[in-house]
């Protein structure tokens, strides 16, 4: 037998024995549906006592995409200021033919960065 529980009408996990909890259920699901669940949790949501399909998935899948992607562009502003404060101390050339600074290049990846992040919040 396999189990997706559920606590306080939420989604908590997956197993083949039950788990014990006084506010828990143990909702036993076929294997298909264990193994989908498995792989994509927030396909499934509990609704009028049984595991169904979230018809809200795929909307809740492109924004979870898109709050991972916004977390990464956060990490890559951080890591580009501190390069920014080394390109500041020692102000070398990136690119002798055209001038270009490291501080001027690592800008230029932040405003890019900067206009894709205004964009991806707008949606949230």
């Amino acid at each position: 037998m396999k189990y997706i529980h559920v606590e306080n009408g939420i989604l908590n996990g997956c197993g083949e024995a039950e788990q014990l909890g006084e506010n828990v259920l143990n909702i036993e699901v076929s294997d298909d549906i264990y193994d989908a669940y498995l792989q994509e949790p927030y396909k499934y949501i509990y609704s009028n006592n049984s595991i169904i399909e979230n018809p809200d998935y795929e909307t809740e899948k492109q924004k979870l995409a898109i709050k991972t992607r916004i977390d990464e562009i956060y990490r890559n502003l951080d890591a580009l200021d501190l390069k920014r404060i080394r390109a500041v101390c020692e102000s070398e050339v990136k690119d002798a033919r055209s001038g270009e600074t490291w501080l001027n290049y690592y800008n230029s990846q932040i405003v890019d960065l900067r206009a894709e992040l205004n964009a991806l919040e707008a949606q949230v």
